[in-house]
């Protein structure tokens, strides 16, 4: 996080705030959720957590890639879409593609919990170098 102001005094007072702030239990930094707050798991939306996929239909060509982050409720379906960046076009389709969407119900301690993860439709925001070299070399 980054604070700017002119007013020195103003900046000591927000940081000193900030020192005295307490946290929920079920807030910490291994990301492990609980109660409440989802467990966030890098990547669940693919391979086997995957049990029905929908790809989104879009209107239009476009070669942006659109980031989302959802939340899957205990029951594998998913219950909240975050569009990152998206147009409202690319942002329509991709919500009507994953509300068919259903996961693998992921268990913590043995009981269902809902996940939050990221997922990134379109193009890749950079591209991926070859895993094996030229091909006409090979």
């Amino acid at each position: 996080m980054v604070l700017t102001s002119r007013d020195t005094k103003l900046l000591e007072n927000l940081v000193l705030d900030m020192n005295g702030m307490k946290l929920p239990e079920d807030a910490n930094p291994t990301n492990t959720g609980g109660g409440a707050f989802p467990v966030c798991v890098k990547d669940y939306a693919r391979g086997e957590n995957l049990i029905t996929r929908v790809e989104p239909v879009f209107s239009g060509h476009r070669f942006n890639p659109v980031p989302v982050r959802i939340i899957i409720d205990k029951e594998g379906k998913v219950k909240h879409i975050h569009f990152l960046s998206a147009f409202p076009d690319q942002a329509k389709a991709i919500t009507d593609a994953l509300n068919q969407w259903k996961f693998k119900r992921y268990l913590r301690e043995g009981q269902p919990a809902e996940v939050e993860t990221g997922i990134m439709f379109g193009r890749a925001a950079y591209p991926t170098a070859r895993a094996s070299g030229h091909a006409a070399t090979e």
